[in-house]
């Protein structure tokens, strides 16, 4: 390698200047786009992608780094054909996955001893968040995933979800226990959105509620 080159090599082995999430993002499409073989460890699929961007040499070439690769993935510590599958994780094929579910049981019948009282609130929030609104993305950063999060949420507020366990004369339903179902059932669809309606609806709305409602309690 020339001066340049290792320059710009030691530049991105820099722990202290990590890669931003749309660089990683962009490194992975670039790795999916090489089709590994059976057995194949990470050293190869470098090889596959320095072939297929190199302006010089050819594959023998290549190959001769090999040797002197390996001992380097050894050193890293990894396993290196897990570390593969998390890259290509539709070529995995275990025995696990090649099971069937078989009911022995009614599923409807189940679902409503366990739902109990909370069946119709559970429908309706399922319901809500199999909306298209609320389709998953893999966000490129903490900030998007911070909106799409509010996001959720508003849209839950809007179906007056957030407002279930406030007093009707406040707007709400007078109804923790669905609010707690709310809580529950909106876990299928994402953890963070769980603690956003959590903090949101719960913690911070009903402090304000218990204060403002204690403030007016005084005052008469």
């Amino acid at each position: 390698m020339n001066a340049d080159e290792r320059k710009f090599l030691y530049g991105q082995l820099d722990p202290n200047v990590p890669p931003t999430p749309d660089q990683l993002k962009a490194w992975l499409e670039e790795i999916r786009t090489v089709q590994p073989e059976s057995g194949s460890n990470l050293v190869d699929i470098g090889i596959k992608l320095a072939g297929s961007r190199a302006k010089n040499g050819s594959a023998a070439v290549l190959q001769k780094a090999r040797p002197s690769l390996l001992p380097i993935e050894d050193a890293l510590g990894v396993i290196s054909r897990e570390s593969v599958f998390s890259f290509y994780p539709e070529n995995r094929k275990t025995i696990t996955s090649s099971y069937q579910t078989q009911s022995t049981f009614d599923i409807e019948t189940l679902a409503k001893i366990l739902d109990g009282k909370s069946e119709q609130i559970n429908k309706r929030v399922k319901t809500i968040i199999s909306d298209p609104a609320f389709t998953r993305v893999d966000p490129t950063s903490l900030s998007q995933q911070r909106e799409i999060t509010l996001q959720w949420a508003k849209l839950l507020a809007q179906q007056g979800m957030g407002a279930m366990a406030y007093p009707k004369e406040y707007g709400g339903q007078g109804d923790m226990a669905s609010y707690f179902s709310v809580m529950e059932t909106i876990s299928y669809q994402d953890l963070s959105l769980v603690i956003k309606f959590g903090v949101q609806f719960g913690l911070w709305g009903m402090s304000v509620f218990l204060l403002e409602r204690k403030s007016i309690t005084r005052n008469i």
